[in-house]
């Protein structure tokens, strides 16, 4: 029975282990945690790049946690949250941010309007 319980906390997730390199396209419906090195579509509910860890390409998550390093295009829907050894660079869009002392941010920052912030103006804008 404890083994079926692991199974659930874990389903969905994946991890990418310091000195593991991975290059493609993937689709996670839960966390995808990277010590290692990440290319190519990223997909996902959480992000949790670890201080060895390295994510580039064209990344869409809801929540990302960065303490290591992540280029191109990093989009996040709610929250991003960047610690002091976290570096991003490229085009990042996101809801919410918090950057600790010493994380850095380089190239294209935007910031994503909340959904329900456009429903209002719209219906403002309708009467």
């Amino acid at each position: 029975m404890n083994d079926k319980t692991a199974d659930r906390d874990t389903e969905g997730t994946i991890f990418i282990g310091a000195g593991v390199e991975f290059k493609g396209d993937m689709v996670v419906p839960g966390c995808a945690s990277v010590d290692g090195k990440f290319e190519g579509t990223l997909k996902a509910k959480s992000l949790v790049v670890g201080q060895t860890g390295n994510v580039s390409g064209q990344i869409s998550v809801e929540t990302a946690e960065v303490r290591g390093t992540v280029g191109d295009n990093l989009t996040v829907q709610s929250k991003l949250v960047v610690r002091a050894t976290g570096s991003i660079s490229g085009a990042v869009s996101y809801a919410r941010i918090m950057v600790e002392e010493g994380g850095e941010l380089a190239g294209t920052i935007n910031k994503i309007a909340h959904p329900e912030a456009n429903v209002v103006a719209l219906k403002t804008g309708a009467e």
